[in-house]
């Protein structure tokens, strides 16, 4: 009898044991899935605002021709919508993993695999059809292959095959934007440029109102100012080309420090995927905001 039930405990011990080594994995897949869920979601805004930036640029050269007389190349606006489409297709495939990581998150629930199936589908097909995008290195044959592993592996309900199916594309998505990233910088540079140019253009032209250089004095009164005369003096017309040149380098630098972050999360969330993948745990749990990030989607979109 003694015996019967140290072998009834023992059993119960070792369920036991079993059932919280299933959870910790759980766990550790969830903190993954909640991890990507988020850095997608940023990924997917940061396309958005770079493809938006992209549309502002085209309209700038237009804005250049008609204040300034430079004439605008066709083929450079064609580009320019290339440039803008490829971007949103990036947008749409973050926002896509955004959806599939989330899925993620309730594998276990009774729609959970059917979710996840539907969404890795989406995903693998939006991976498929990115586009490679001027001056970059090609990422589409490392994108389309990390796309036909997801569809393969769309109806599994395990976590664990799941995690190896998304390995290759959080490594994929990574490689992309790193090998990308210098794209990015030169596609907000040369909008930054462009804009900063055409602005500097019109204070010399008395084309700018000063009213916002003055409104730090005004302000506390309720009083906005005017500009008495039909020509800027030259020291408001210094003081407006100074605030220019600075927001113009204030600008720069926040898109820097906000591709330099995606960057960094996206690594760490590849060699966090990979970690689950192949161990099948993840102990790390903090992930930082990307608050650069989101910081610079705001002030663009």
């Amino acid at each position: 009898m003694w015996r019967q039930r140290r072998s009834l405990a023992k059993g119960l011990l070792l369920a036991i044991l079993g059932l919280a080594i299933s959870c910790k994995t759980s766990d550790d897949a969830k903190a993954v899935a909640t991890q990507m869920t988020a850095a997608a979601k940023d990924l997917s805004d940061y396309y958005a605002a770079l493809s938006s930036l992209v549309g502002e640029h085209a309209k700038l050269e237009r804005l250049q021709q008609a204040t300034m007389g430079v004439p605008y190349d066709k083929q450079d606006l064609a580009q320019l919508q290339d440039v803008q489409a490829a971007l949103k297709k990036r947008s749409d495939a973050a926002g896509d993993l955004a959806d599939l990581a989330k899925a993620f998150t309730g594998l276990s629930g009774s729609k959970a695999p059917a979710d996840v199936s539907d969404s890795a589908s989406n995903l693998g097909t939006a991976l498929a059809s990115i586009p490679q995008l001027p001056g970059a290195s090609d990422a589409q044959p490392v994108l389309q292959n990390a796309g036909k592993i997801l569809t393969q592996f769309a109806q599994e309900g395990d976590e664990r095959k799941m995690a190896k199916s998304i390995d290759p594309t959080m490594a994929a998505l990574s490689q992309m934007f790193s090998q990308e990233k210098s794209t990015y910088d030169s596609i907000d540079r040369t909008y930054i440029g462009l804009a900063q140019g055409i602005a500097l253009d019109m204070v010399t032209h008395n084309q700018v109102d000063p009213g916002s250089l003055m409104e730090p004095a005004l302000k506390p009164f309720d009083l906005a100012g005017r500009v008495p005369t039909e020509q800027l003096s030259p020291g408001l017309a210094d003081y407006a080309r100074e605030q220019i040149k600075a927001k113009a380098e204030i600008n720069i630098a926040a898109h820097a420090k906000a591709s330099d972050s995606m960057e960094n999360a996206l690594k760490e969330l590849s060699k966090r995927t990979h970690q689950l993948a192949t161990d099948g745990k993840m102990p790390e749990r903090g992930f930082p905001r990307l608050s650069d990030v989101e910081s610079w989607v705001k002030q663009i979109l």
